[in-house]
């Protein structure tokens, strides 16, 4: 008698894709600063002009998740993933033709929005669908792909474009990209229904049904008038702020010190290594150890690393600042849906999902701008540093706080 393999869960497969859905956020964001130089170089804008670009995507994610709620309401996730994959791999390639300043920020705005509602915002909803156990592993897994993109992708580039030229790497990055993103949206599925299967974690069909049925959390506008949401909402915001300001700014400030850009270029590649080892580590504590622990070790984690980076020069600092990017710089994508569930349920998560990465969108875009500020004014990132060590220490404790107070009162019901 032959006995057949048991078949993979479909939602493994789905964490696959993801995996290298993220991948191609890392291509796309992570290794946008690469151009620039060159772009800038040949076409004679300003770097302030051409840094614009990263802006623009930042600007597309916010607007995405402003209204992915109302979008995903009106039409599946799986089908607006397929139009943000064409779209994507299209509006790359554009930039081989862009020769204007205004053609590079409509391509950037229009890349930076097929970005977000391809990977970003539609994954946290599909992973929490198919997976009701384990979901702060999975969700760290399948997001660690945006540090490995840029680890592996980055070197790529940056050889590319000594060789080929910039035009040509957005060519030939954009057919890699397009085939790395568009047989996958046709791979994924909303929910485990469509596949005639559970969500993970779940015994039987009629437990899963009263899942969907009767999901556990607050209304919306219960959640609107609850303090705790604000207060979550700035904290989540002040540690994006926090992680962008000094990670995109970190290059730059090892320069300053005197390092070769040879051995800067080398950190901030072992910092997107150490990412992608600390999104996965990150979603497996929030599971083990719960939301608290989680937190307060991120939090701990990002202080650390800052505290790490005004310690330079020196090569033991530098080996702190890479081990303690990893779960300290995981926060931003792996802590916001897994603290949105934890705070107010699953009843309203997309819409407060949306809204937490919108405001820590917004924060994250001005993150580079308040370092820079400090820099120009003080002729030192350092200042800037400082104030992200106690801001980090600070709102950390806050979301501890707001997060608590939820455990205490459903320990009372």
């Amino acid at each position: 008698m032959v006995v057949g393999r048991k078949k993979i869960y479909y939602g493994w497969i789905i964490v696959a894709v993801g995996v290298i859905m993220m991948m191609s956020y890392g291509i796309v964001n992570n290794c946008i600063s690469l151009y620039v130089v060159p772009i800038c170089s040949e076409l004679g804008f300003t770097r302030k002009a051409g840094a614009f670009m990263s802006t623009l995507y930042s600007a597309g994610g916010m607007l995405v998740s402003a209204v992915s709620s109302s979008l995903y309401q009106a039409i599946p996730v799986k089908k607006s993933m397929r139009v943000a994959a064409v779209t994507l791999s299209a509006a790359y390639f554009c930039y081989f033709f862009a020769d204007k300043l205004w053609q590079f920020y409509i391509i950037s705005a229009v890349a930076g929005c097929a970005m977000w509602l391809l990977a970003y915002v539609p994954y946290a909803i599909i992973l929490s669908n198919w997976f009701h156990k384990r979901t702060g592993f999975v969700i760290g897994l399948t997001y660690m792909g945006t540090g490995i993109g840029g680890m592996l992708f980055s070197p790529v580039v940056g050889r590319l474009i000594e060789t080929v030229g910039w035009r040509e790497c957005f060519a030939i990055m954009s057919i890699i990209v397009a085939f790395a993103v568009i047989p996958g949206s046709f791979i994924v599925r909303d929910k485990p229904e469509e596949k005639g299967l559970l969500p993970y974690g779940e015994r039987n069909a009629d437990e899963a049904a009263r899942h969907i049925s009767e999901p556990e959390g607050m209304y919306f506008h219960d959640i609107i008038r609850s303090p705790r949401f604000y207060a979550i909402a700035i904290g989540l915001s002040a540690l994006s702020f926090v992680n962008t300001g000094f990670a995109g700014t970190f290059a730059a400030y090892m320069s300053d010190l005197g390092y070769p850009i040879s051995v800067a270029s080398a950190v901030v590649s072992g910092n997107m290594a150490s990412l992608a080892v600390g999104k996965i580590s990150l979603g497996w504590i929030y599971d083990k150890l719960g939301n608290i622990v989680g937190t307060a070790l991120s939090g701990a984690f990002l202080a650390g690393a800052v505290v790490a980076g005004l310690l330079m020069p020196g090569t033991l600092p530098i080996i702190f600042e890479i081990a303690l990017f990893s779960l300290g710089f995981a926060f931003g994508s792996v802590a916001i849906p897994i603290i949105a569930m934890a705070a107010f349920g699953e009843r309203s998560f997309s819409r407060v999902n949306g809204m937490f990465m919108t405001a820590t969108g917004i924060a994250a875009a001005m993150g580079p701008v308040f370092s820079g500020y400090i820099c120009d004014t003080t002729g030192s990132y350092a200042g800037s540093y400082r104030a992200y060590v106690v801001i980090a220490a600070v709102f950390t404790v806050v979301i501890i706080l707001c997060l608590a107070k939820k455990e205490k009162v459903l320990n009372r019901t």
